[in-house]
């Protein structure tokens, strides 16, 4: 079989691969939910927002897919597959990258047309185009990064690293903090100049010709990414996924405890979680990202009325829907996203198996993951509510039913998700969810916001006195009681899931 049939063959197998797995309409689906929240923007801070969230969101949508696709078949066996058939290194990675550069565009259309380009069409389709350039090049890198990667762990651990550099400076140049020359020299930056320059030239301070050659330098380095990511690929199929002597260490000091027949079966899945705690890069980079959010908006929030993409407004007046969407609902969803993805681990990997046929149970195994996801979210929010300088002491109104909702969320993604994919797939759209509910129900006016209460993630905003929705007290509990319900409702969910 010749070259070009081999990628064929690959793009067909991505295809399906898509199809089945969801990533494939929950690309599509964002695209939509994010054209209408540009659409409902004037023109230009519409097309400011639609810039950022083609760089964010849409062109970063498969960096972590790609990595844990590629975890999935490498810990399914279809990666010694995949090595032993003529399928080489090179056109794996072109199929997968070329599958994710498409859904990449595809998604960006929508934006893009709600964003009401000032150059048309012309203008909509130069953005469209570097937003594909941009998710290949950071999809070529995550694979590039974590070729030897062997668990959801090492993907958490390494691509926050790989990827930040890349990530921060066009966020810095596209809010106007810092506009240094040297910045554009990064390829993010220059690709995504060309996304702003086709949504509105004017937001650009550089010529046609600038924008051309910095589209130029970012497929040059698309180019170099793709190169190293290939020769990443080839050098983990043969030595399979060969460590770094430090992490073969960590891995070692993982090891689970020896079984003792007179110890708790709670207290021995306690002591392998926390002994491997230490040394898991998924949960000290899951447990450092609110903290480093609320840091952010602490010293940030003073600094915001004096950046040019906010000229005229008072961020101070945000302070309320901030909190709310920042702090008080991203730290549930990042403690249950820890959790669920733990769990959903241990379910691929057949260990859950051998946990419920042990004296623990199904049914105590998902209890201890609930219990678990609800005490690191009251924890983090003791943590990060004060540290973000938004809150006073009503605040604690809300913290029982956030943390008690990060519990409802693991359950729910564990019951849904019987893979690492599909849980990424579940993640993303629930993050959405939970970031846009407390902004809705800020701006939307009369009685929409208490018709979004029906909404679990609207439950915590209730006790919030900046919302106004309900007496803070006795919102408070009402939301606990509520989200206690649904967190048992998702506990049976779970555990029926888990029997079939």
């Amino acid at each position: 079989m010749s070259a070009p049939h081999r990628v064929r063959a690959a793009l067909r197998t991505e295809t399906r691969i898509h199809a089945r797995r969801g990533t494939a309409a929950a690309a599509l689906a964002l695209g939509a939910v994010w054209a209408a929240l540009v659409l409902a923007l004037p023109a230009e801070p519409g097309r400011t927002v639609a810039g950022l969230l083609l760089f964010l969101d849409t062109a970063g949508f498969g960096v972590l897919f790609a990595a844990v696709l590629m975890l999935g078949e490498r810990t399914s066996g279809a990666w010694a597959a995949l090595a032993a058939s003529p399928l080489g290194a090179g056109e794996y990675l072109a199929a997968r990258l070329c599958a994710f550069t498409v859904l990449g565009a595809a998604a960006a259309v929508p934006i893009t047309a709600a964003a009401r380009p000032v150059g048309g069409l012309g203008g909509a389709l130069t953005a469209v185009a570097a937003t594909a350039l941009l998710a290949a090049l950071l999809c070529a890198v995550s694979v590039a990064a974590c070729a030897s990667a062997r668990d959801t762990a090492d993907l958490v651990a390494v691509v926050p690293l790989c990827l930040a550099p890349l990530l921060a400076p066009p966020l810095l140049v596209a809010v106007g903090a810092a506009g240094h020359p040297a910045l554009y020299a990064v390829p993010t930056t220059a690709a995504h100049t060309a996304v702003r320059w086709g949504l509105d030239p004017a937001s650009v301070p550089l010529t046609g010709t600038a924008v051309a050659l910095l589209a130029g330098w970012a497929a040059a380095a698309t180019l170099g990414a793709c190169l190293l990511a290939r020769w990443a690929l080839a050098r983990a199929r043969t030595v399979e996924g060969e460590r770094p002597p430090w992490v073969t260490a960590c891995r070692r000091a993982r090891r689970p405890l020896p079984a003792h027949g007179s110890r708790h079966p709670v207290r021995v899945l306690a002591r392998t979680d926390l002994r491997g705690a230490a040394t898991d890069g998924m949960v000290w980079a899951l447990l450092a990202g609110p903290v480093l959010v609320a840091l952010a908006l602490r010293a940030g929030l003073p600094l915001a009325a004096d950046l040019p993409l906010l000229a005229g407004a008072d961020p101070a007046r945000w302070r309320p829907m901030l909190l709310a969407a920042l702090v008080l609902l991203h730290v549930p969803v990042m403690a249950g996203s820890l959790v669920a993805l733990r769990a959903v681990e241990d379910r691929e990997r057949g260990a859950l198996d051998v946990w419920a046929a042990s004296p623990l149970g199904t049914g105590t195994y998902l209890a201890c993951r609930a219990v678990a996801a609800a005490v690191l979210s009251a924890v983090q929010l003791a943590v990060c509510l004060p540290l973000s300088a938004l809150a006073d002491g009503s605040a604690a109104y809300a913290v029982p039913s956030a943390a008690l909702l990060a519990a409802a969320f693991a359950l729910a993604v564990t019951a849904a998700a019987p893979d690492r994919v599909r849980a990424l797939v579940v993640l993303k759209g629930a993050g959405v969810l939970f970031a846009l509910v407390p902004v809705l129900v800020w701006v939307l006016p009369g009685p929409w916001p208490r018709l979004l209460l029906a909404l679990p993630p609207a439950w915590p905003l209730a006790a919030l006195p900046g919302y106004g929705l309900a007496p803070a007290p006795a919102a408070g509990l009402c939301a606990a009681a509520a989200a206690a319900l649904l967190a048992a409702a998702a506990w049976r969910w779970a555990r029926a899931a888990l029997a079939r």
